[in-house]
C-alpha cells in the first residue's frame, strides 16, 4: 500500500516539474517573439525593463512623522521608526528645525488630525502649493 502511494507521489512530482519546465519554454518563445516584433533581441529587451525599473525604484520616500503635545511644547516623531525627531512651541518653529538640524527638505506630518508638508522649513497644506 505505501508503495504505491509513494509511486503516485512521484508520478505526481515528476509531472509538476516537466510542467514548470513547459511553462518556462513556452514563456521564453512568446518572450523571443514579443521581442522580434519590436526590432529588438531578448537581451535587449531585458536590459531597457531593467533601465526602467531601476529608474523608478529611484524615486524619492517621503518620510512621515506625526505630532504629540506634552504641556507647551510639540514632539516629533517618525512614523515608520517612532524615533524622536525635535520639539518646538509651534509648528513652523517645528519645520525650521526640522530642516535646519536633520536637513530633511520635504517631509509628511500629521498634527491634531491634519496633514502638513514641511517643504524646506516651510509648512503647506498641499504639495502642489511648491510648485
Amino acid at each position: 500500500m505505501i508503495m504505491e502511494i509513494l509511486i503516485l507521489f512521484q508520478a505526481f512530482l515528476l509531472g509538476w516539474v516537466c510542467h514548470a519546465f513547459y511553462v518556462a519554454f513556452r514563456m521564453r518563445r512568446v518572450l523571443k517573439q514579443i521581442a522580434k516584433d519590436n526590432g529588438m533581441t531578448l537581451e535587449e529587451m531585458q536590459d531597457k525593463l531593467l533601465a526602467e525599473t531601476q529608474s523608478e525604484m529611484s524615486l524619492l520616500k517621503v518620510p512621515s512623522y506625526f505630532t504629540e503635545k506634552l504641556n507647551d511644547s510639540i514632539m516629533l516623531y517618525s512614523k515608520d521608526t517612532g524615533k524622536f525627531m525635535g520639539q518646538a512651541k509651534t509648528v513652523e518653529e517645528l519645520a525650521e528645525n526640522l530642516y535646519k538640524f536633520e536637513k530633511i527638505k520635504y517631509a509628511m506630518v500629521n498634527h491634531d488630525s491634519l496633514d502638513f508638508w514641511f517643504v524646506e522649513g516651510k509648512i503647506r497644506k498641499d504639495i502642489k502649493e511648491t510648485e
